[in-house]
């Protein structure tokens, strides 16, 4: 009987820590500047490891210190261009439309394993091809409309990403957003 408190003061205890380790990595999305992918007011978890391409990242916001936002890291390292509303990176799979709604003049379109969202007219702002340093990532915005990015601010530090998205909970907000989404 003592062995069986004794057990469940320690599950109980691990429970706990458990809980106290996660529970700084977990935050609300502050914005739509992710959308459709991330909207404000998901629940997403972040943990302190190795971003890599495609990934989605916490960062402070290079403008405004007092600010976190999230970026999808389009490279790490290499060269990037921006055409048509669209990152070019090595290896960078097609961009397929799935939909757009004229009376919102806005597109969604699949651009690898996540979504894009912006005007149906592109906006005319292009970027001869960049190159970032090995140290470095260049940041995009899903909603490329709507947000800043690195085409802004250039390539940001490795250092300055705080976390990797791993998890996001949240009401689907477009017939391809689950209620979940986890880190591939």
């Amino acid at each position: 009987m003592q062995r069986r408190a004794l057990g469940g003061l320690a599950a109980a205890g691990l429970c706990a820590l458990s809980a106290a380790l996660l529970l700084p990595l977990l935050a609300w999305v502050p914005d739509d500047e992710m959308a459709p992918s991330f909207l404000a007011g998901d629940l997403v978890v972040i943990l302190p490891v190795e971003a890599r391409a495609g990934d989605v990242v916490a960062i402070v916001d290079p403008l405004d210190p007092a600010r976190w936002t999230l970026r999808r890291v389009e490279t790490i390292g290499g060269a990037v261009r921006y055409e048509d509303s669209v990152f070019h990176t090595a290896g960078a799979d097609a961009p397929r439309v799935l939909e757009m709604d004229r009376n919102t003049a806005r597109v969604v379109r699949s651009e690898g394993s996540h979504l894009v969202e912006l005007a149906a007219r592109p906006v005319r702002w292009e970027l001869s091809e960049a190159g970032v340093p090995e140290d470095a990532a260049f940041l995009g915005a899903d909603a490329r409309d709507a947000a800043m990015d690195s085409r802004w601010w250039g390539p940001v530090p490795l250092q300055a990403l705080q976390g990797v998205v791993a998890l996001r909970i949240g009401v689907p907000g477009h017939p391809w957003r689950g209620w979940t989404e986890r880190r591939p």
